[in-house]
């Protein structure tokens, strides 16, 4: 009970950090589409787009390195600062590439907004490492202010940048970097990472744990990168940006469950990385995944059997074309969820080739089924391509983690699920309302039915918690 009960207190943490930060995200959107050109808008989109895929690269992916050789090392005041010298060692390579090659890029390639670009990818990258360096050392709830920190100064600098002082696109570039200054700042402060850096304690052996762990994770990374991209890129050229458009919106319910996701995947590869040499690991891993993973799908059976009653209110009827993707497209980041939870095992273990190396099969699955079916069946070949390489991986991944962890999922109620989810698309995709209310009566009771541990657990913590707040009273 102790590991769930601070799964979920990391869980919450992590939330408000997230949370905070997408909101604050979410306000600036008005600013930019009122103040800014289109063309001036589209053109800092596609450089901020570059930038998160050049940073993995740029940074060797010691971002992650850095979270988890900490995690082991936590209250050892010596270790950490070997880890966090050598990180920041190469950190500062890092710079240097990066500052190089970007005036020799710019001299074949004339970067509109150099110097911003410049800046904010540095500035992203130190704000990157320090950030992990807080969740490696379990200060969480520091992690999050740091998030909420960031995310409020952006809102701020930017609309003194552009409202007041009347700058142009590159406003967003310069108030990221102010933002994620600042939060560099917080951070040295906080913890007085000044105390953990001696380029005394620089270590081939570690230099060299270090990068044969995070190398693996580029290709990873870049690998992701295509599955995300690659079904846009293939449909605008075959079908036109039109129809892309119409995808998009499609993805929109599956890309907020897995953001909400994202956030629980940090919180339990926290919690996989601690317990992975537990004598009851194979029990605790079954049980969290599975209920995980239930849990998750549900929410994507429930979203089926509402939306059809308020798909026009929520998007309306000029992307109607796109509501018939949408349950396939959800059934598939099920699948894609399993993966992040699997991945949180080889995390725990440091097998991160493994883990590049199944994220480059999917991307390749990915883009073949979607270039041999996309002449044939439109959009619906991005849609099915996304889940049979989610399914792929997912499967490829239980089946390997076993020589780690002796997991075991629960295919009975992974079948009932499935049964269930394909009913609930077939109602869904249908005309009679009557079904339709029924069908929703349905999923909420069987949803509960599925999730009962999980609800029960945390119906109980909440009374706790009530309880030990009125007897303060």
């Amino acid at each position: 009970m102790d590991k769930n009960k601070a799964f979920v207190k990391n869980t919450i943490i992590l939330f408000i950090g997230k949370f905070a930060t997408q909101f604050m995200s979410l306000l600036l959107l008005p600013l930019y589409t009122h103040y800014l050109l289109t063309n001036d808008y589209g053109t800092v989109d596609l450089l901020q787009t570059y930038i998160s895929l050049f940073i993995p690269v740029l940074t060797l992916r010691i971002d992650s390195a850095v979270f988890r050789f900490l995690i082991d090392k936590r209250n050892k005041h010596d270790e950490i600062r070997r880890i966090i010298s050598n990180i920041f060692l190469i950190l500062i390579f890092g710079v240097l590439f990066t500052i190089v090659a970007a005036v020799v890029l710019n001299f074949f390639v004339n970067i509109t907004y150099f110097r911003s670009v410049v800046i904010n990818t540095i500035v992203m990258m130190v704000s990157s490492i320090t950030l992990q360096v807080l969740r490696g050392l379990g200060k969480n709830t520091d992690y999050s202010i740091a998030s909420v920190i960031t995310g409020a100064v952006t809102l701020v600098s930017n609309a003194l940048l552009i409202i007041v002082l009347k700058f142009n696109a590159d406003s967003i570039l310069i108030g990221s970097s102010i933002a994620n200054l600042v939060c560099i700042l917080y951070v040295v402060v906080d913890i007085k990472i000044w105390n953990y850096i001696s380029f005394k304690e620089v270590n081939k052996t570690i230099l060299k744990d270090i990068l044969n762990y995070s190398f693996p994770m580029i290709p990873n990374a870049l690998s992701w990168w295509i599955v995300n991209v690659s079904d846009r890129t293939v449909i605008s050229i075959f079908l036109g940006v039109t129809v892309n458009g119409i995808y998009t919106v499609s993805c929109k319910f599956s890309n907020i469950l897995n953001s909400v996701f994202s956030i629980v995947s940090m919180s339990w590869q926290e919690s996989a990385t601690l317990h992975i040499n537990d004598e009851d690991r194979d029990e605790y891993f079954s049980n969290m995944i599975n209920s995980i993973f239930m849990l998750f799908s549900t929410i994507s059976l429930l979203i089926i059997a509402i939306l059809p009653f308020v798909y026009n209110i929520i998007i309306g009827i000029n992307y109607m074309a796109a509501y018939n993707y949408i349950p396939l497209l959800l059934y598939a980041n099920s699948w894609n969820i399993l993966i992040g939870l699997i991945g949180g095992i080889y995390i725990a273990k440091k097998r991160t080739k493994e883990i590049a190396s199944t994220t480059i099969l999917s991307a390749i699955i990915n883009i073949v089924i979607n270039l041999v079916l996309i002449k044939f069946i439109g959009l619906y070949a991005a849609c099915i391509s996304t889940l049979l390489s989610y399914m792929i991986m997912g499967l490829y991944r239980y089946f390997d983690c076993q020589k780690y962890v002796k997991l075991k999922l629960s295919f009975s109620k992974i079948t009932i699920f499935s049964m269930v989810y394909i009913i609930s698309s077939f109602i869904y995709l249908g005309e009679n309302l009557v079904i339709k209310v029924l069908n929703l009566i349905f999923v909420l009771i069987f949803s509960i039915l599925l999730n009962k541990t999980i609800i029960l657990s945390a119906i109980k913590i909440i009374k706790q918690k009530a309880d030990m707040y009125f007897s303060k009273k």
